[in-house]
């Protein structure tokens, strides 16, 4: 009979430890890399008619009620750098002299524009915007103490019109 010894190789040269330490490694990297893009990216402020109820969020429909109730409908266009804003009302007498016009970025409200428009003519605003909005961006076209509004989507084409209506924001 042959007498062998085993002899156990050190624990660093196996191969099991190693990677047993490299999932907890892969855990840890990852968890610090969803932390640190949750601390970089905070979560985007709420915007819209709603009130809390108990812990939830409830659209109050208050100010789409309001421009319903006054008939108000209306499309935007752009010519160059200028906003041309056509709103129709039940009462067109009732319009306000200065409206704002909200352009928000489909992703980031770092992207979002604002131009505040003045009244031309009856039932036509015109204002100047310092940079274009994004092609996809959201219009919200609203009085300057933002008792109603009115909202549509850009189509991809800042030359074209983007057509106003009551909506649920």
């Amino acid at each position: 009979m042959e007498n062998t010894e085993f002899t156990p190789r050190p624990w660093y040269r196996e191969p099991w430890p190693w990677i047993i330490l490299g999932i907890l490694g892969l855990g840890v990297c990852s968890g610090l890399g969803i932390l640190t893009i949750g601390l970089k990216n905070p979560p985007q402020i709420v915007s819209g008619d709603y009130q809390p109820l108990g812990k939830a969020l409830v659209d109050t429909q208050e100010r789409a009620g309001r421009a319903t109730a006054l008939g108000l409908g209306g499309d935007l266009r752009f010519e160059g750098n200028d906003v041309l804003l056509t709103l129709a009302a039940d009462d067109p007498a009732g319009l306000p002299e200065t409206v704002l016009v909200q352009f928000l970025h489909p992703a980031t409200s770092e992207g979002d524009t604002t131009a505040i428009v003045r009244l031309q003519s009856e039932g036509v605003y015109r204002g100047e915007l310092a940079t274009l909005p994004h092609e996809r961006a959201q219009v919200r076209v609203a009085d300057l103490q933002q008792t109603w509004w009115l909202a549509g989507r850009m189509s991809g084409d800042n030359g074209g019109a983007v057509a106003l209506s009551v909506q649920r924001l």
